[in-house]
């Protein structure tokens, strides 16, 4: 077998008629896929507000950078959390998430009323850490549990990381 008939036999109608299913059910599969992560992230809400505020920021003229303060309070609340002060922790917590979502014009009077937004990310865990804090706001001697804690700040870290409070390099 010559280079030419290897070239003849891939460019030969019977190979691309015997390939045609193939083609069709990997393009299709392609399709599934792409439609199934654009409705992810869609329903992330992420995204969305990603865009909303780039497009403010475009229009603007202005990048925006987050102010050191939310830096400095994000390692305030770490080290909390490492002297064990939960209680303390969870209240400033709640105070630097309110104040990053005003800052990116979230609308409520308080945390609570700003997760209402289909669009704020990582809503379910924002909505617990309000309903946590207004308990221990009524209640001084409510104990947080632990484990929901560890649970509810893992994912505080990563949306601290989305809206570039933090960076990898930061964490410890």
């Amino acid at each position: 077998m010559t280079i030419n008939d290897i070239t003849q036999f891939f460019e030969s109608k019977d190979l691309s008629q015997f390939l045609l299913p193939f083609k069709i059910v990997a393009i299709t599969l392609s399709v599934v896929f792409i439609y199934a992560i654009a409705y992810y992230l869609i329903k992330d809400g992420q995204i969305l507000s990603d865009v909303k505020r780039r497009t403010k920021d475009f229009l603007s003229f202005q990048r925006y950078t987050p102010p050191k303060s939310f830096l400095n309070r994000a390692k305030e609340i770490s080290a909390l959390l490492d002297d064990k002060k939960y209680k303390k922790a969870l209240l400033e917590t709640e105070v630097l998430f309110y104040e990053l979502l005003k800052r990116f014009e979230y609308k409520g009077k308080n945390l609570l009323e700003m997760v209402e937004d289909p669009d704020t990310p990582n809503r379910e865990s924002l909505k617990r850490l309000a309903e946590i804090a207004e308990q221990v706001k009524k209640d001084r001697s409510y104990t947080p549990d632990l484990d929901e804690l560890d649970k509810l700040y893992s994912t505080f870290e990563d949306s601290l990381i989305k809206f570039g409070v933090i960076t990898d390099e930061i964490q410890d």
